[in-house]
């Protein structure tokens, strides 16, 4: 290194990161951590900061060998190549080796002439794994571009107050998505409110929302505070908003116009401040154009959309999702090859939920030893029977996530690292058996 690119003195620069309340970390072009803070030891090594200094980021922060670009978008190397500042979403894994979900912001630091000489790297948690699973019938974390790419576009409309629209087939994870915009929003400490638009007709609909006075309708004994009220400075989720009738959408729009609403049967006029998220597993657009749903509350709710990758798209998340499916259920034989691969052939066209399906009925049906493919459903084993796909949106929206796509040689010898050599452990990480592991370790050269 010439002098002119020579690093500022090292208690000069601990100084400055310790400047920093989350975790952060100088990082040189050799991927070295030049000066780190407490909290980035102690959230991703347990260790006193003096013991990560020395060591390359991705050895710290994705417990991995191999720099992040392997799988991930590499932030350093943006910043060094292009000089100016980038961020990111990642998946980390803590001290305690649980996945992480982070916003990574990568900053250049200069020298006087003007050369990239350090990234500064912060993180701010989005998310653990465990945070991401509120249920088997909700998206299941990852690390697929698809799914990243989603999570990126969560955080950046949670700050925002504007209305959200999230697109996605069935069983993707639609409420899920819906709940970690509120959880990061402003709006956190507050309600989180949801209507399911397939459960109402069109007067019980006005009577959940808006609330009704005592003598409004039969059957009205008491006065009812609605749920548009009740999410007052808070979130109101509609799910499954293109059910909802004509008639209903009217009153939905004014009162999104206006904050203002009356309960049924009432004459006084109220006022709420919500914040709207809707979810849809149908084509809104093309029931616009049909006349089924009203173009001027579309493009009322449609401020921000997010539209989340079906099972098919996040195939590399595949044994990572069996895994968990299989861990939650408490079975300890794993998978033959035949069924997963019968498993990465299907499209799944009821996405997570019937991926959770499949497994139950065949670890039902196994007995406790291991699933084979005589125990998965006949539209998995033969193709000509699954299920047509009916997608929200266009298939070339999506990056393709295909299980060998990713570098599957660096991507093996990470997970072997991970484990320090046990094929057994490898093997159950990726879903697959130790013969598959060991076949696809010679084909890559490995072995």
């Amino acid at each position: 290194m010439t002098k002119d690119r020579e690093l500022p003195d090292p208690a000069f620069l601990q100084s400055l990161v310790d400047a920093h309340q989350e975790p952060f970390c100088l990082v040189d072009e050799q991927y070295r951590i030049v000066a780190a803070n407490q909290r980035y030891s102690e959230t991703y090594a347990g260790l006193d900061k003096s013991a990560v200094v020395g060591r390359r980021c991705h050895e710290i922060s994705h417990d991995s060998d191999v720099p992040c670009d392997v799988h991930e978008e590499c932030p350093l190397r943006q910043t060094f190549d292009q000089g100016h500042a980038f961020q990111v979403v990642h998946r980390h894994f803590d001290q305690y080796h649980e996945p992480d979900y982070v916003t990574v912001y990568a900053t250049p630091i200069f020298n006087a002439a003007g050369e990239v000489v350090l990234m500064g790297e912060s993180m701010a948690s989005i998310s653990h794994g465990k945070d991401l699973c509120f249920d088997a019938e909700r998206m299941v974390s990852g690390c697929c571009p698809s799914f990243m790419r989603v999570l990126e576009n969560l955080t950046s409309v949670a700050e925002t107050e504007f209305p959200v629209l999230i697109l996605g087939e069935t069983g993707s994870g639609k409420e899920m998505a819906a709940h970690l915009i509120h959880r990061k929003s402003r709006r956190a400490e507050r309600e989180f409110v949801t209507i399911d638009c397939t459960q109402f007709s069109e007067e019980r609909f006005a009577s959940e929302l808006f609330g009704h006075i005592r003598g409004a309708f039969t059957g009205a004994v008491d006065n009812k505070m609605g749920l548009f009220e009740l999410a007052d400075r808070g979130t109101l989720f509609l799910d499954e908003i293109g059910e909802l009738p004509l008639a209903s959408q009217a009153k939905l729009l004014r009162a999104l116009e206006t904050g203002k609403f009356r309960r049924l049967g009432e004459t006084r006029e109220r006022r709420a401040d919500v914040r709207l998220v809707c979810a849809t597993n149908r084509d809104i657009q093309a029931m616009v154009r049909q006349g089924d749903f009203r173009a001027d509350l579309y493009y009322r709710i449609n401020c921000m959309q997010v539209e989340l990758p079906p099972l098919r798209h996040r195939k590399g998340d595949l044994p990572e999702l069996v895994n968990y499916f299989l861990d939650r259920a408490g079975h300890r034989q794993g998978i033959s090859e035949a069924a997963y691969e019968a498993l990465l052939a299907y499209p799944f066209p009821g996405n997570m939920r019937e991926l959770r399906n499949v497994l139950e009925r065949a670890m039902a049906l196994a007995r406790g030893a291991r699933l084979e493919v005589a125990h998965l459903p006949a539209e998995v084993i033969r193709p000509e029977r699954a299920p047509t796909v009916h997608p929200v949106h266009a298939e070339s929206d999506f990056i393709e996530c295909a299980e060998h796509e990713l570098s599957e040689a660096d991507h093996l010898r990470e997970v072997l690292h991970k484990h320090r050599g046990n094929r057994r452990l490898a093997a159950s990480e990726l879903g697959i058996t130790e013969r598959t592991l060991y076949r696809r370790l010679k084909a890559q050269g490995i072995v």
